[in-house]
């Protein structure tokens, strides 16, 4: 074999091995199920045994190299907690040790001459928290070498992190005046875990110089067990930026390095994610009253708007860890060592990622930070969004809005702005927009951290409402906003199905059950009056009150907890106000987002509600006959099946629909009613306007 020929051979072992799967595992399709452990994939080239090595244990290293490879050498360079080796310094080249692999069948080795080379690295290199990164170079009987992952690849090196698991922790929400908590190791291991390890300097240049504001800083991920080295992080935000303390955090993976990220029940995110978005959960800097909801606000109005068929990012929980010290924990300051607390993983407005069901390559655009995502084969992005946005600008007609603006989305994003109190929307910021291959854009919901407040701030809304001056196109929209608060709005109950159900099910994975304390209260004990923080003591301070420009706000939480803000929520949403006097503005929280809906609803001439029946065990129904107080015509009757009760079932996301015409009974098909749990039956009229009244009250099946 010549030198060319096996170099060839080498780097065609090469592109196997720096594909994606020598880093981390392909993205699991979405499912219910909780997803395995992160694994190689099974053409791996290069890797080592166990994946997430735990200390004092041997690793093996394996190696599939071309024929003609006569030495295969492991290089290891073990990187202490605290002193990450940044790719560009120059210690980077330096403290390699050889380690010979070997293919004789011995030692590790499965079988001596088939091409896997092995070795086992000693024990003595896992110690918890340290990274250990290795190469594998490979040389032929000539004398020539190659490294396995090249020098110029944007990771150059495979790598495995030593982890014991967590230490407990304790600290006090007021150090020195409120007794210490300890947050067991069991407790830690309740949610999932984030570990960047980085240098000391360059996290807190990152978090907290306003002169390194979105600089780039260099360090690696440590994710469901795998290393993604190299990565680059900054902090995030524009003018709140460095000002809360407990800031926003950006992560950028290397090329084809993608995260395959789970949410706090194990579902996986609908692809893996390039980039990374890390969000504090305290809500707004500017005006913190809701600090101590611990990012519940931003994750249920994500999940909502893409129940709603909004795209939307998906988001969820983590704890972050940030190992950038030679300490874990310490013993004289609770503010040191790996544990930052709970932060909220959100994705990129990429259209891979903004609903459950794939939605086909198209353009996404940030109001803010402009093209995001770019189709292939577009090459005029810049161009296709301002033809949209002039167009917005322009006064269009109702047909001009029909073919550009996807409405139905539109009137679900405006609907739920009204009821989550998003009152930082604004025609210049916190949103994007994707455009459908067919050429209609639809809003994306972003930068949820200022919602739930019964006052008027920014405007509230964006440029697209220019097609409710319509008056066809705000018929419609009525009829979707009595929509949402019939399916979503109607219900408190924490099995009910709708808001209440939903703020229970995502509550739950921060207070998980059987421990005494919740991942809340360890963001107070660790934020609440740490030296970085502005305010300090503002975490569940109750009442509190913030100044908007719609006027001032007094916030009251039942109780000063978690608990607290779960019922804030529910009771924010619902038509929870004793006295019905509700009024955009009016500064009463109870019900505010339910009231404001209900008025931007309000239609006096829609049908009549109907009422809905079973008359047998079959599943035919049959709904009362057509009422319209303003005289008109029925034009059909619409029937739709929701399904509630169990964790991520909720009525609001269609399940089945149909337009039954005039006739008013209905035969649901059995497959319909296939899996075991609670349905919900409805119905409501539609009339010759185009008006739809209510939907009538369900109607429960249960499958056992």
């Amino acid at each position: 074999m010549t030198v060319c020929s096996w170099l060839r051979l080498v780097l065609a072992a090469l592109a196997l091995v720096t594909a994606p799967s020598a880093y981390a595992q392909q993205p699991a399709p979405v499912t219910p199920k909780p997803a395995d452990p992160a694994k190689p994939a099974a053409n791996t080239s290069v890797r080592h045994e166990p994946l997430a090595p735990k200390p004092d244990g041997p690793v093996l290293v394996t190696a599939r190299l071309p024929e003609g490879t006569t030495r295969a050498t492991l290089k290891v360079q073990a990187v202490a907690p605290g002193k990450y080796v940044r790719k560009s310094d120059p210690e980077y080249e330096k403290d390699w040790t050889d380690l010979p692999m070997r293919d004789d069948g011995k030692e590790g080795d499965t079988k001596a001459g088939d091409g896997v080379f092995s070795v086992r690295v000693p024990a003595a290199y896992q110690k918890h928290r340290w990274l250990v990164r290795y190469r594998v170079v490979a040389t032929d009987g000539t004398g020539k070498a190659a490294q396995l992952p090249a020098a110029d690849d944007p990771c150059p090196n495979f790598a495995w992190w030593c982890d014991a698991g967590p230490a407990a922790w304790t600290g006090s929400r007021e150090p020195g005046k409120a007794p210490a908590v300890t947050f067991s190791a069991a407790f830690l291991g309740t949610l999932q875990s984030m570990h960047l390890l980085a240098r000391a300097e360059d996290v807190a240049r990152s978090q907290w110089d306003p002169d390194a504001h979105k600089q780039k800083q260099q360090g690696a991920l440590v994710y469901r067990g795998v290393v993604y080295d190299h990565i680059q992080y900054s902090n995030r935000g524009q003018g709140s930026a460095h000002i809360a303390g407990k800031n926003k955090w950006g992560l950028k993976f290397s090329r084809g390095r993608d995260v395959p990220v789970v949410d706090h029940d194990g579902v996986p995110f609908p692809a893996g994610c390039d980039s990374l978005n890390l969000n504090p959960g305290g809500s707004t800097p500017y005006l913190p009253i809701l600090r101590g909801i611990s990012g519940l606000d931003e994750v249920l109005c994500m999940r909502a708007y893409r129940l709603a068929g909004v795209p939307s990012p998906p988001a969820t929980w983590v704890q972050w860890r940030v190992v950038s010290s030679a300490e874990e924990v310490s013993a004289k300051d609770q503010y040191a060592g790996d544990l930052w607390g709970l932060y909220v993983v959100i994705g990129e407005m990429e259209p891979k990622l903004l609903a459950d069901r794939k939605l086909p390559d198209g353009l996404t655009v940030s109001i803010q930070s402009g093209v995001k995502h770019t189709p292939k084969g577009m090459t005029d992005a810049q161009k296709e969004w301002e033809t949209f946005l002039n167009g917005m600008r322009s006064g269009p007609k109702e047909a001009w809005w029909r073919k550009n603006l996807d409405l139905p989305a539109y009137y679900s994003f405006h609907a739920l702005n009204r009821l989550l109190g998003n009152v930082d929307l604004r025609p210049d910021g916190n949103h994007g927009y994707y455009r459908h291959p067919d050429g209609r854009w639809a809003p994306i919901p972003w930068d949820m951290d200022m919602t739930f407040v019964p006052r008027h701030h920014q405007p509230g809304h964006i440029e697209a409402i220019g097609c409710l001056q319509h008056p066809a196109i705000a018929l419609e929209y009525r009829n979707r906003a009595r929509e949402i608060l019939d399916l979503f709005a109607a219900d408190a109950g924490d099995r009910g199905g709708q808001v209440g159900q939903l703020t229970a099910d995502l509550g739950a994975a921060l207070t998980p059950k059987k421990f005494d304390v919740d991942w809340p209260r360890l963001d107070e004990a660790r934020w609440n009056f740490h030296p970085r923080i502005n305010p300090k003591g503002a975490y569940f301070a109750n009442p509190t009150e913030g100044g908007y420009f719609g006027g001032p706000f007094k916030r009251t939480l039942a109780t000063a907890d978690f608990a607290g803000f779960r019922k804030y929520l529910v009771d924010f949403c619902t038509d929870a106000r004793p006295v019905k006097n509700y009024a955009p503005n009016d500064g009463d929280q109870r019900g505010y987002g339910w009231g404001y809906l209900a008025h931007e609803a309000k239609d006096e001439k829609i049908p009549a509600k109907p009422t809905v029946d079973r008359p047998d065990d079959t599943f035919r129904f049959a709904a009362s006959a057509f009422t319209s107080p303003a005289g008109h015509k029925a034009a059909g009757l619409e029937w739709r099946v929701g399904r509630v009760g169990q964790r991520g079932w909720y009525e609001l996301a269609d399940h089945w629909r149909k337009d039954a015409g005039e006739g008013r009974t209905v035969d649901i098909p059995t497959e319909v009613f296939k899996e075991p749990g609670a349905y919900r039956v409805r119905a409501r009229w539609r009339d010759d306007t185009g008006r739809c009244g209510h939907w009538s009250a369900p109607v429960s099946v249960r499958v056992k």
